[in-house]
Parts: C-alpha cells; sequence; structure tokens
C-alpha cells in the first residue's frame, strides 16, 4: 500500500512511501506511482520525495510498450495518482497511460 508524501511549507503531494518488497528500506514512488528509488529508512526516502520527487516527474522517462517492441522515450505531460499523460519523443500526440500501462514506464 503506498503511503502519501506532501511538502510540509505547502501541502503539495510529491510522491508515495511503501515498505521494499524484495529488500529492506523504503521504496520512493512517483506521484502516479512507479518506482524511484529504495533507501535504507523511511525518513530518506520521504526526504528525497521532498527534494526530487517532483523534479523527477520533468525528467525523460521510458515506455517499454506490452507487445514487447522497442522501449520508447515518453516525457511527462501531467501526472495524478494512478494516471499520467506522455508524449512519445517528438510527436506532439499526448497519451493517456493508466493500469498496467504505468509499470512500464520507468526513470532510463
Amino acid at each position: 500500500m503506498l503511503e502519501p508524501v506532501h511538502r510540509p511549507e505547502d501541502g503539495e503531494l510529491v510522491g508515495h512511501l511503501a515498505a521494499a518488497a524484495d529488500r529492506d528500506g523504503w521504496t520512493a514512488h512517483a506521484v502516479f506511482g512507479a518506482p524511484l528509488r529504495t533507501l535504507p529508512t523511511r525518513a530518506e526516502a520521504a526526504a528525497f520525495l521532498r527534494a526530487r520527487g517532483l523534479a523527477l516527474l520533468a525528467e525523460r522517462w521510458q515506455y517499454r510498450p506490452a507487445d514487447g517492441g522497442e522501449p520508447r522515450t515518453a516525457w511527462l505531460v501531467e501526472a495524478r495518482p494512478g494516471a499520467v499523460v506522455v508524449r512519445f519523443g517528438h510527436d506532439p500526440a499526448s497519451v493517456p497511460l493508466r493500469g498496467a500501462d504505468l509499470e512500464r514506464l520507468t526513470l532510463p
């Protein structure tokens, strides 16, 4: 279960935390739920999200298509819990991603 993390100064959602599934520690997740990094303690994971969680949304992401095709570069246009809107490469069309599609979106 994901636990929301907010910036104390304005209450902005910066990501989510969860106990690491396959090892000790806590995993910091993006606003929309993608895992970002696993850190040793809950406090370190929360601090990471407050410092970098929103900034990482502006980075270049990789999307691995369900059909096993080549990974595609994706830029996030909008992010909210459980959903994102992306643009692939230089294509101006925006594509919403939800559900299982979010699991195919990662930071390179």
